[in-house]
């Protein structure tokens, strides 16, 4: 499923945000400081089972009026998520009547309880699940308790020392002969919070160690009849099939210089989250610790350190343009550590003693290759703050390409690098209102009028003047669809090379309401180029473009480049069949498919026929797209593809070659005035 709205109401700053668009990819939260983004990022978080809402969280002036109304009735975080077709299969057993609805409406309330609707249109159908019997497992659980302080009471005439803590004893077992239904709802967490403050009692002894160790013990099988009372609980295997919301934090990921492997190897997690992210992004398990630190061969420690050195340092530089850098695992008999080298500095140094920029990035990195996927969705409070211009785009380049794919990623910034101007479909704009009104988000609008100045909002909200706050290059092209942008991309690696660092591709141009992208290049006299596709949606957007007072000189069809074409094509229609097969077939591996028949049909449309047929799933060409790059940067394409693409590129640069001599033309005739 996919989250494509929100609404926040009754959190901190929020009174009630007004219903959020998502996006598909990337959504960008801007505003000034202290209006309520990074609150916006923290209640969409809290819609995870595993938070629990408090009386803090509500605005403080609506506090009385909120803490006397019932709360399972107060809606905190709403969200509306997408019906794919592998949802409705994964589902079918669950829910009935999914196989007729477009989207699942879900409601966490203030009592932390949750309410699903299926939405068809403008018809909302609540879904009413019975509550699990947990009756037997609570029963368990007090039972356990009492039984527990009766015996540690009973320790407490034995031992004085002990007896000091009797009024902590009755504390502690009130979390189990007091604990409600509603806490089996993670017995996991109950269980583990009693074990963990359990240890805390002073003046035990071993006696007393082995009845709380039996009590434990006992509440190892309240999991299992929680288990098996929600075994039916559709209510519960709806909730564990939406994606669960991943919020960065530098500080809990943060990556220690060295651990103490006999404490690291117990519990990885929970010693150092930071360091297990780490050591699994570069495929180095706990067993293998625990043999490199016990073996007395040095050459052979050496060796797999060299190895698990090579494998995450490949993927940390794939977007980090900044500099080369190696990550370098050192595993001693007691201890494993980490250092960091690279091409401007050959001795490894500690990440503690790297900048901060680093430090986060690495962080960041090591916690998508492991938390990260199709089921998550990925928070983000300002990303990359400690990080000059450069190493910001290379972060939104990132998310762009590596996770946006394949998952949602929601960020907040005061950055003009992390905000795309040509893309603008992106950003939500936060306000706090007055007048106890709270914090409003809406979605970026540009003001109209010939004069206007179309990055206002944006420059506002970061603080930044129009020419610091855009990344332009002398050579732009304009692109229909968002998956035309990285094949465009891929082209320039093996043609025209010299020309790649000077060509930005922008789109889509479909999704540009009112022709904004194009008219900001028309208004600033960039030099640009359109490139729209052979097919009906091209040539109804070129239409508007003209009657936009776009030149048609800056735009070119693929109709025109490839004359010799029948019927309607695409981009990616370039390319051989079996090139963009390999594609495909990289982009899924787990959902392989054979070669579309022939027909006179694009190929998009083709395998999204093929590959509801076979796996009953979308087909998602950005996605390919974004291999085919790949595949373009090593130099991998058949003659065909090759020759396609330089045919393309070709006319490409033909057409922006005069609109640059123009452009320089221009920018000379404004130097030779100003001097005069």
């Amino acid at each position: 499923m996919r989250l494509i709205r929100a609404q926040i109401q009754t959190f901190r700053s929020i009174v009630d945000s007004g219903v959020i668009e998502i996006e598909d990819g990337v959504t960008v939260v801007i505003g000034k400081n202290e209006q309520g983004k990074s609150t916006l990022l923290k209640a969409i978080e809290a819609f995870n089972h595993q938070k629990q809402f408090a009386p803090s969280d509500f605005p403080n002036h609506l506090r009385p009026m909120l803490e006397d109304r019932s709360p399972t009735e107060m809606p905190i975080t709403t969200l509306w998520f997408s019906i794919e077709p592998g949802d409705r299969q994964k589902l079918s057993g669950t829910i009935q009547e999914l196989d007729t609805a477009t989207e699942l409406k879900a409601i966490k309330h203030y009592g932390n309880n949750y309410r699903f609707s299926l939405v068809d249109g403008a018809e909302e159908r609540p879904l009413n699940f019975a509550e699990p019997n947990l009756t037997a497992p609570l029963l368990h659980v007090h039972k356990v308790g009492r039984d527990l302080r009766e015996k540690l009471h009973s320790h407490a005439q034995r031992l004085p020392a002990f007896a000091e803590a009797k009024e902590r004893i009755d504390q502690l077992m009130s979390v189990l002969t007091e604990a409600r239904a509603q806490d089996l709802q993670d017995p996991d967490n109950l269980v583990k919070t009693f074990t963990t403050s359990i240890k805390t009692l002073p003046g035990t002894d071993a006696a007393i160690t082995e009845d709380v160790a039996a009590a434990n013990q006992d509440l190892e099988i309240v999991k299992e009849m929680v288990h098996s009372a929600t075994k039916t609980d559709h209510g519960k295997l709806l909730q564990d099939a939406l994606p669960s919301f991943i919020l960065h934090s530098t500080k809990s990921d943060h990556i220690p210089n060295e651990v103490s492997i006999p404490d690291f190897v117990s519990n990885p997690d929970s010693f150092s989250k930071g360091m297990a992210n780490l050591c699994r992004a570069a495929g180095l398990s706990v067993q293998k610790i625990r043999d490199l630190a016990a073996t007395s061969d040095t050459a052979q420690r050496e060796a797999y350190e060299d190895y698990y050195r090579g494998t995450i340092s490949g993927g940390l530089n794939e977007f980090w343009t900044q500099a080369a850098y190696t990550v370098h695992f050192r595993i001693e008999k007691e201890r494993l550590s980490v250092s960091i080298s690279d091409g401007n500095y050959t001795q490894r140094i500690p990440p503690s003693d790297r900048s901060e920029g680093f430090q986060w990035y690495l962080s960041f990195y090591a916690t998508l290759l492991n938390d990260v996927g199709s089921e998550t969705i990925l928070l983000l409070d300002n990303p990359g703050l400690e990080i000059h211009m450069d190493g910001q785009r290379d972060i939104k380049r990132f998310l762009e390409e590596k996770v946006a794919p394949t998952s949602q990623v929601i960020y907040v910034t005061h950055s003009p690098a992390m905000i795309d101007p040509f893309h603008l479909k992106q950003v939500r704009s936060v306000e706090l209102q007055p007048n106890q009104q709270g914090t409003k988000v809406s979605n970026y609008l540009s003001k109209s009028g010939e004069d206007a100045d179309l990055l206002e909002p944006v420059r506002s909200a970061v603080g930044m003047s129009l020419v610091s706050s855009l990344v332009l290059n002398e050579w732009n092209v304009l692109v229909e669809g968002a998956a035309d942008r990285p094949v465009v991309e891929g082209i320039f690696y093996g043609h025209y090379k010299e020309h790649q660092p000077k060509v930005l591709v922008n789109g889509s141009l479909s999704e540009s309401k009112d022709g904004f992208l194009v008219k900001f290049y028309e208004r600033t006299g960039l030099p640009y180029v359109i490139l729209l596709d052979a097919d009906s949606s091209g040539r109804d957007l070129k239409a508007e473009l003209v009657s936009l007072g776009i030149p048609e000189s800056r735009i070119l069809g693929l109709g025109s480049v490839f004359p010799d074409r029948q019927g309607e094509f695409a981009t990616e229609d370039i390319v051989s069949e079996a090139f963009y097969h390999r594609a495909v077939l990289e982009s899924y591996p787990k959902n392989p498919v054979d070669l579309p028949a022939p027909s006179a049909k694009k190929r998009a449309t083709r395998y999204e026929e093929v590959f509801r047929a076979t796996h009953n799933i979308g087909f998602n060409k950005r996605r390919v797209a974004e291999t085919l790059k790949k595949l373009l940067a090593t130099g991998v394409e058949d003659n065909e593809t090759k020759a396609n693409l330089g045919t393309l590129s070709t006319a490409i640069v033909e057409r922006l070659k005069p609109a640059t001599a123009a452009t320089s033309t221009e920018e000379a005739k404004e130097a030779e005035e100003a001097a005069q």
